[in-house]
């Protein structure tokens, strides 16, 4: 009757294939070991981001006009400055910009533009880090290169944001102008009104009740042209349905409502004397915005503030030839003693086999 073989069979058994086993494993080793070296480097450049803000990211324009946040895109109430920033340097409009700066077309030898772009954007990797900051890594093959495109990413997403900047103000101040230039006709138009009154009529003076709701008057009418110059505004970045448009809505029918029930003074003075105290409110008020526009769209300011620049790297990032070389030896090694067991185990049933047939 046969038996199992036993641990120690095996390793006697073993002792015509340790020779080849030894080969094996140091051929396995040296092939790993020259793949590690002609294995192209890659080398890895970092640049870090300060932590920006809504400003800097160029979307928060609106802020010229009081108690209004419009931004020029809209986003969910849990986006923040970093997530805006992270889509916009993983945008393909930086990419392409990218690829044509550095010719990557050559360089990545591809044929057509979205693939430079898409190699680009393997290449390139962005996070933020546990205290906001915005890190930008790029790899290629040449350290100066790598160093260069992840500079090159900040100087782009300086650009882009105040070119976002630039437009949005600009929109803004031609709206606010706009709005200004009709203010001012009114103004002249009421003033002319009331010294014409005044002269044909010899002014008498208005009481202190009448006065009081002429100054109430003018705030509610000032108030009301205020909300519709912020509503027009936002209606040139959010759609009708947002929830700030909505408010706005909301706010100007208060007002409205509160305009309907004013008292009627019955004087045709206190009603002039109104139109032109509303008028004069709604002017300086505009005014202020309109000066908080046109800075707004001259400022040319810095946006992105780096905390470390790129310098080319002395060390490549892959392969690494220690980790390459260890696991072409383990490899080896787990392979021969796999064909070592299996030979064994196959000749051993063979001699049992015999055992048998005999």
């Amino acid at each position: 009757m046969s038996r199992e073989p036993t641990l120690s069979d095996y390793l006697e058994s073993s002792r015509p294939y340790r020779r080849r086993a030894m080969i094996a494993v140091t051929v396995g080793t040296l092939l790993a070991a020259l793949l590690a070296f002609l294995w192209p480097p890659t080398y890895r450049a970092e640049t870090v981001l300060l932590p920006p803000t809504e400003e800097d990211t160029g979307f928060n324009v609106s802020s010229v006009i009081r108690g209004l946040n419009v931004p020029g895109i809209r986003l969910p109430s849990r986006t923040g400055p970093e997530d805006v920033t992270m889509a916009i340097l993983g945008s393909r409009r930086i990419a392409a910009i990218l690829v044509k700066r550095f010719d990557l077309m050559r360089v990545y030898r591809v044929p057509r533009e979205d693939l430079a772009i898409r190699a680009l954007q393997q290449r390139s990797d962005f996070k933020v880090g546990e205290s906001g900051t915005v890190v930008v890594r790029v790899e290629d093959r040449d350290p100066k290169r790598a160093a260069d495109l992840a500079n090159a990413y900040a100087e782009e997403l300086d650009r882009f944001n105040r070119e976002i900047r630039m437009t949005k103000g600009r929109r803004t101040r031609l709206f606010v102008e706009t709005r200004l230039q009709e203010t001012r006709l009114a103004l002249d138009a009421a003033e002319e009104a009331l010294r014409k009154y005044g002269e044909q009529h010899h002014t008498v003076a208005l009481s202190a009740d009448q006065l009081s709701s002429v100054e109430s008057a003018a705030r509610l009418f000032a108030e009301q042209a205020t909300l519709e110059v912020q509503l027009g505004v936002a209606r040139q970045y959010a759609s009708d349905s947002s929830a700030e448009v909505r408010r706005l809505r909301q706010q100007l029918y208060e007002v409205n409502r509160l305009i309907g029930s004013l008292p009627d003074l019955g004087l045709e003075l206190a009603r002039l004397v109104r139109t032109a105290k509303i008028q004069e409110q709604v002017f300086a008020l505009l005014s202020a915005q309109y000066e908080e526009a046109r800075i707004t769209e001259a400022r040319d300011v810095t946006t992105v503030e780096v905390l470390d620049v790129a310098d080319p790297p002395h060390r490549r990032a892959w392969p690494r030839r220690g980790l390459l070389i260890a696991a072409g030896f383990a490899i080896s090694c787990f392979a021969a003693a796999f064909w070592i067991a299996w030979s064994v185990r196959g000749a051993h049933r063979g001699v049992a086999s015999g055992r048998v047939a005999s």
